[in-house]
């Protein structure tokens, strides 16, 4: 048949086929207890080149690339000249170290530069570093909390927490021609080795002795690394390997473990971790003797691949117990792994089986065969294919099911191909693709392919449809991936959904709905069936359908895909899209690449538990891992770190936006100011790479339950009032949720004045003082009122009351009188008719707010001088403003009418003129009336009061002027006699209260 594999994985095969026959070894197994992480592919997408890295105490990774020092808090890059905001003072940056203490030595063109994290600022003066700052710099070293600095000008410093302590002098005029990848300054409990300008400098820290070797001729120039030993120091040398320094000789180590002398910094990296060397090179994992004797201890191989190995190192850094490895092709992280598989590299695989002492291992392509004791090889001389799923007939007959050419045998290691006939009479569509396979009875085979459940028979070789009589084909049109025979019936799992077929009656069990779910295993303990699924992760029902409850990512499994699963006594395991995962009781575990798993994604039918050996196999996209399920039920050490803000972002009500990241804002307690209109923290996931966790917030007051913290890692508060907010983050291990470490912070915003104790106190005492005014003003209004009833009531009484009494008597007498005195009485009644209806029309006029403008009171005016002064050929002159719209208060306009009409009247009774002059003049501030006659007669006469009554009309006019605020003046002039009135509308003499005519 035609090959399923792609190219490149023939080509991959014929190539190890050739090694295989020329003898050369093919690595099945990797048992390296390191493994690695990519934590960055680069500054950003076009800019991949990492060329120093390390870890500040917080656990932010700092990076330096393009002579650019930039920060990764595990979910952004942030360069530092954005985070420190106040300016760099240097341009470029040629390396740089972070001690355990919270400072980076930063070296520049300039010299060193210091800069201290805990207060966000570069060390000056008075610091116990300042005299070191603008120092060049030669090399540095950080051991456990120790910190060592080789400096420019010959010095070498050991440096903790509070001080620091010159060790020697080198001579800094050595040449010193290029800068290798590895250190040239290192140190342990014992002595301090420097390899500078020819010379190695060893200092005892015991004795406090120093003394100087030469190396041997041109070994220097070719140094890439040194590495302390037990009684002396290890030096990697450039092409050549290993050279020791015992305390009195270098002596080369040959070593027959390194078959070529290529040991560039692309193929080859070694370590010290405890008692031992580690050295990777080329494809091979080695531990040495740390010591000077350099004896091999241990050989495997490992699976660092070529971006680390394979391409230039740009340098490397440990940190904890971990080592950054920085590359052109972006940051990674070497780290001991938590649990140490057995990697079977298979390539993509299926299912598997174990016959006699060999396993055989499914996949695209050749069968890989495993003997026990031997080494993975392809299975060459069977045809390739999809061998897709096995089951063991007998100790000596496996039948595996192909994914395309429906069934075959591996009969004693030999594959035997499967006859095959298909009845002319069967009416549905035959399907070769075959995902699954189960034995019925002795003769018959249950095969589940691409179109549904085929019946085998293997000693015809005969298929044919599973039917039943009521349903017919009842698995017609669907994919079958896992098959189960138990008694008399069946039941099987497709890309639909769950199904059943018992006693001729065929249902869907799961979903119970028209819904399509593709599941790909199914399996029962217990009363339970557990469905492997495709989105809704694990899916528990009882055995009549009934849901019970789904397991996914969300409740802490690895991936809501699961491709596999398979009971272990009492734990099942479950191959998922993103990693391992074991469900014991209610625990869940997860296993990611993290914590050595050689790949994530599993694959549909590769599980395989081997009864004989308690070995368990799951297999995937990179092949199969194998491991005894005890060992990942045993409990491994959990560890996460505290929740961290990386940096916080403000926005406020004048439009300006703040980035902080100084260690000042990033408190636990941030103080906000009152014009803060939104706020944003971001947090840190340090160590997110190498170790599983959760996040999860919450804000108070205004959240009751943790939620998860999303993918952002950012926490945003808007429209916030005044007060404290209260924003918790918990950290929480995703195998164990019981260890969690949490931290809250308090945010206060401080209140605007509007939001201040005081501005309700003065808005209180504003709308207290509005609502007594407006109440006064409403007594006082009603209160004017009734005096205005009175006065109307008194002036009808007075004035129109006495008219209409004089009209009275008049009539009585004119009973009593002859016909010429009854004509002056009628004319008398006529006289006091009209007195009394333009009493009442005044009276009604002057009580009527529709009157206010300055045109009413100057045409009332007007109409008054037309009834008393031309009937008496006095000649009358106005001159008025011509802004006759403009509103005069009520009693203004009542007190300057009745005071024009007095003196009409005093004109009329008394000043014999034949011309008046009138103005009335509203500037707005002030309302002026003149009214000025031409009358001859003297004083006195307009001063005596007619005979019958007293004279109270000029006094009268002043009265109402002081009621009204106004200046009042009367007298005689030149030509005549003037009366002046003038009202002050808003000044000091009269105020005038908007509110209260706005209220009348």
């Amino acid at each position: 048949m035609k090959s399923t594999k792609p190219n490149g994985r023939i080509r991959r095969l014929t190539f190890t086929m050739l090694l295989f026959m020329i003898g050369i070894c093919y690595a099945d197994l990797n048992a390296a207890p390191y493994h690695y992480t990519q934590i960055l592919p680069g500054i950003d997408r076009y800019h991949a080149m990492v060329t120093q890295a390390a870890k500040d105490p917080s656990g932010m990774i700092w990076l330096l690339s393009g002579g650019q020092l930039y920060r990764y808090d595990g979910v952004n890059v942030v360069p530092f000249s954005k985070l420190y905001s106040h300016g760099l003072p240097f341009y470029e940056v040629s390396d740089f170290h972070a001690d355990p203490w919270g400072h980076l030595w930063i070296n520049t063109r300039n010299g060193l530069a210091i800069f201290d994290l805990r207060s966000w600022s570069f060390v000056k003066e008075d610091h116990y570093l300042s005299d070191l700052v603008g120092r060049p710099v030669a090399s540095c070293f950080k051991l456990d909390d120790l910190f060592y600095l080789a400096d420019g000008l010959g010095s070498l410093w050991r440096i903790d927490a509070l001080s620091k302590h010159f060790l020697f002098q080198f001579d800094p005029n050595a040449v010193y021609d290029r800068r290798p990848v590895g250190r040239m300054l290192v140190a342990d409990n014992e002595h301090v080795w420097l390899a500078f300008g020819d010379h190695l400098y060893e200092h005892d820290l015991q004795t406090r002795q120093t003394r100087s070797v030469a190396f041997p001729e041109g070994l220097f120039n070719r140094i890439e690394d040194l590495l302390p030993v037990h009684g002396g120091v290890l030096i990697r040398i450039y092409s050549k390997g290993y050279y020791v320094f015992d305390g009195t000789s270098f002596r080369y180590l040959n070593r027959r473990q390194f078959p070529t002398n290529d040991f560039t910094n692309w193929n080859h990296w070694s370590f010290e971790r405890d008692d031992k060397i580690i050295v990777f090179h080329e494809d091979k994992y080695m531990e040495f003797s740390r010591d000077t004797a350099f004896r091999l201890l241990n050989a495997d191989s490992h699976q660092l691949d070529e971006h680390i190995l394979h391409k230039r190192l740009n340098g490397w850094q440990e940190e904890g117990d971990e080592w950054l490895i920085c590359t052109d092709g972006g940051l990674f992280s070497v780290f001991p792994t938590k649990i140490t598989f057995d990697f079977i590299n298979s390539g993509s695989a299926r299912g598997m089986i174990k016959q006699g002492n060999t396993y055989y291992f499914g996949g695209y392509g050749y069968l890989d065969a495993l003997p026990s004791g031997g080494e993975l090889r392809p299975y060459t001389s069977e045809p390739e294919n999809n061998y897709y799923d096995f089951l063991k007939l007998s100790n000596d007959t496996v039948c595996i099911a192909l994914e395309g050419d429906f069934l075959c045998y591996l009969v004693g290691g030999k594959v035997v191909p499967a006859p095959l006939h298909v009845p002319g009479n069967s009416n549905e569509r035959f399907s070769g693709m075959a995902y699954c396979v189960v034995q019925q009875v002795a003769d018959t085979l249950l095969v589940g392919t691409y179109n549904g459940i085929w019946k085998y028979a293997r000693s015809s070789g005969n298929v044919y449809p599973l039917v039943c009589p009521k349903n017919g084909f009842f698995s017609r049109g669907m994919r079958v991936q896992s098959i189960s025979y138990v008694g008399a019936g069946i039941t099987f799992t497709t890309d639909e959904g769950y199904f059943n077929w018992r006693n001729n009656q065929f249902r869907k069990v799961y979903p119970a709905d028209e819904a399509k779910l593709n599941i790909y295993s199914h399996t029962q303990f217990g009363d339970s069936v557990y469905l492997a699924t495709k989105g809704r992760g694990l899916v528990v029902i009882d055995r009549m359908g009934h849901h019970a409850r789904s397991v996914g990512a969300k409740e802490g499994l690895a991936s809501n895909t699961v491709y596999q699963m398979m009971w272990v006594d009492s734990t099942l395991f479950l191959g998922t899209h993103e990693g391992l995962s074991m469900m014991n009781g209610n625990h869940l575990y997860n296993y990611y690449h993290t914590d050595g798993l050689p790949f994530e994604e599993f694959n549909h039918q590769a599980i395989y538990h081997d009864r004989a050996t308690g070995e368990l196999f799951m297999g995937g996209i990179g092949g199969y891992i194998r491991f005894h399920p005890a060992q990942l039920l045993r409990s491994t050490h959990e560890y996460i770190d505290a929740p961290l803000i990386a940096g916080t972002s403000l926005g406020m009500k004048s439009n300006r936006y703040v980035d902080a990241y100084a260690g000042k804002m990033l408190q636990d307690t941030i103080q906000l100011p009152s014009d803060a209109v939104w706020f944003s923290l971001n947090f840190a996931r340090p160590n997110h790479y190498r170790q599983m966790y959760r996040m999860l917030f919450k804000i108070a007051p205004l959240m009751d339950a943790y939620q998860e913290l999303p993918a952002s890692s950012q926490i945003n508060l808007s429209g916030m009032s005044a007060g404290n907010y209260y924003v918790s983050v918990k950290v929480q291990a995703v195998n164990d949720r019981t260890v969690e470490k949490e931290h809250t912070w308090v945010i206060h915003k401080a209140p605007a004045f509007t939001e201040t104790l005081t501005f309700y106190m003065l808005l209180i005492l504003i709308v207290g003082g509005t609502t007594g005014f407006i109440l006064y003003e409403r007594g006082r209004k009603i209160k004017g009122e009734n005096r205005l009833r009175r006065r109307i009531s008194r002036d009808l009484h007075d004035e129109v009351g006495g008219l209409l009494t004089g009209i009275s008597m008049q009539t009585d007498l004119l009973r009593l009188k002859d016909d010429r005195a009854r004509i002056e009485s009628v004319d008398s009644i006529g006289s006091y008719s009209r007195e009394a209806i333009q009493m009442m029309d005044d009276i009604i006029w002057t009580v009527d707010s529709r009157n206010n403008q300055q045109g009413s009171l100057s045409d009332r005016m007007k109409y008054l001088a037309g009834q008393l002064l031309e009937p008496m050929d006095i000649a009358v002159t106005f001159e008025v403003d011509q802004q006759e719209d403009r509103k005069i208060p009520q009693s203004v306009r009542q007190n300057l009418y009745l005071i024009y009409k007095e003196a009409i009247h005093n004109i009329c009774k008394h000043a014999r003129a034949d011309s008046v002059y009138v103005k009335l003049h509203h500037s707005g501030a002030e309302i002026a009336l003149v009214i000025r006659d031409n009358g001859q007669q003297g004083q006195q006469s307009r001063v005596k009061p007619p005979r019958g009554r007293s004279g109270h009309g000029k006094r009268n006019m002043q009265m109402r002027a002081e009621q009204i605020g106004g200046v009042y003046k009367a007298g005689h002039t030149a030509t005549g006699y003037e009366v002046s009135v003038i009202v002050f509308l808003y000044t000091g003499r009269r105020w005038m209260n908007p509110l209260k005519y706005l209220i009348s």
